[in-house]
């Protein structure tokens, strides 16, 4: 998966705590179709694949570099998500730490969205603006942290009520914002703020927000 230019003196902690509340979020259960919007090496579909025996599979990534262990559980489509056209419908669709990356965020989305069957759900991660670390910078430097100049992969920046906003123009319920992953603490060499100051402090202090919504079943 994508991880932020600045997380790894983390060591990795904060990306794998993000793809647990992904996947929290997408309430998970057996035997489900699963779309994984840039999948990368598959790292999520691995995870969906091991825990909850699911009917389908699917990734999507403009790149194929899924990993090889993956390749017969998983229905590849090698194309930029802005470009996909005909995707399979599915109980649960995940953009994990993708949107970002996305020229046409927004239409993409919808796409997405659309996919989502009767009673499934979407989710979508994302790094968090609100973090203190971003205030910070931004009143000083004017740069949000997770889209400096130097950093090319980040090109949109999405905010949870815009995410929100879309997929309830989608025709989908949404659920308040989650947050993951311990942000560093500005000017202290890599240092994290303590877990308990930031489980107090969620929006604050954590690098990625998750928006899930559902699709109502049919009545």
């Amino acid at each position: 998966m994508r991880r932020f230019s600045d997380q790894l003196d983390s060591g990795g902690t904060s990306q794998e705590e993000i793809l647990q509340c992904a996947l929290t979020a997408s309430r998970p259960e057996r035997g489900l179709r699963w779309l994984d919007v840039g999948c990368g090496r598959g790292d999520l579909l691995r995870i969906v694949r091991d825990r909850w025996a699911p009917a389908e599979l699917h990734g999507l990534d403009p790149l194929d570099w899924l990993a090889e262990d993956l390749r017969a559980d998983v229905s590849f489509h090698e194309i930029p998500a802005e470009q996909a056209e005909d995707l399979p419908l599915v109980d649960r669709v995940l953009l994990v730490e993708a949107i970002e990356h996305l020229e046409a965020p927004w239409t993409t989305l919808r796409k997405a969205a659309g996919r989502v069957t009767p009673g499934g759900w979407i989710v979508v991660s994302t790094p968090n603006l609100k973090t203190l670390r971003t205030r910070l910078e931004l009143g000083i430097r004017g740069n949000l942290t997770s889209f400096r100049p130097d950093y090319e992969p980040h090109i949109s920046p999405a905010l949870p009520h815009v995410t929100g906003r879309i997929l309830r123009e989608e025709g989908l319920d949404v659920q308040p914002p989650s947050y993951a992953g311990t942000d560093v603490v500005s000017l202290a060499k890599g240092r994290v703020w303590p877990e308990a100051l930031r489980r107090r402090f969620p929006e604050l202090l954590s690098v990625s927000v998750a928006i899930a919504a559902e699709r109502p079943a049919r009545g």
